[in-house]
């Protein structure tokens, strides 16, 4: 019998537990791109006053779930890097575009209940994938922003240009994704894969 090399089957194990989770929550990320405050973000439509909108229903949805995940039992099992927050970069964001931070104080926040389950270490890194992945996803979002924000001004777009740090996350998420493959853990991931779609969505389309 010929035996693949360790680093050719790592590699394979790693396709297919990150290409399940795509293919699995296609049509959720495809209605995400179509939602009326994200559209028009997408096609470089947005004026500013939606675009500050938005980003401040992003904090109201980031903030308490990172909250979540610093709380969960999984978190110090977890790379720092996977879970380094996002929420900052919003709050930074909003204020580069002139809000104040008595503003910031009273957005609305989404409520603990309206978040996904994080009981279990699947359910956890599902819901983090969701989360790393669409920081490498908003880069395209981002130049999309050159009408609204002139070109090379990074000003007001830091949650959605990353960063180094959204390498960092997504190649962490990735051995996250691995270990909770081979530990079986794959239907729990994808639930909460499911569940992190669905409240972001459902958040902002109560906006």
């Amino acid at each position: 019998m010929t035996m693949r090399p360790q680093s050719e089957t790592s590699r394979a194990a790693r396709l297919d537990g990150r290409g399940r989770l795509r293919e699995a929550t296609r049509a959720a990320h495809e209605r995400l791109h179509g939602q009326r405050l994200l559209a028009p973000l997408g096609d470089g439509s947005i004026g500013l006053p939606a675009y500050r909108a938005l980003l401040g229903r992003l904090y109201g949805f980031h903030a308490p779930l990172e909250g979540l995940v610093a709380a969960s039992p999984w978190a110090d099992r977890s790379d720092a890097a996977l879970l380094a927050p996002r929420a900052p970069r919003l709050r930074k964001d909003l204020i580069e575009l002139g809000a104040e931070a008595a503003d910031l104080e009273r957005l609305p926040m989404v409520a603990a209940s309206d978040l996904p389950d994080l009981g279990d270490y699947g359910r956890f890194v599902g819901c983090l994938y969701v989360r790393a992945g669409s920081t490498l996803g908003a880069r395209l979002l981002s130049k999309a922003l050159d009408p609204l924000l002139g070109a090379g001004n990074s000003l007001g777009r830091g949650f959605l240009a990353g960063g180094d740090g959204a390498d960092l996350q997504w190649r962490a998420c990735c051995a996250a994704i691995d270990g909770a493959t081979a530990a079986g853990d794959w239907d729990a991931m994808l639930s909460g894969a499911d569940e992190t779609f669905s409240a972001l969505e459902a958040w902002l389309d109560a906006a």
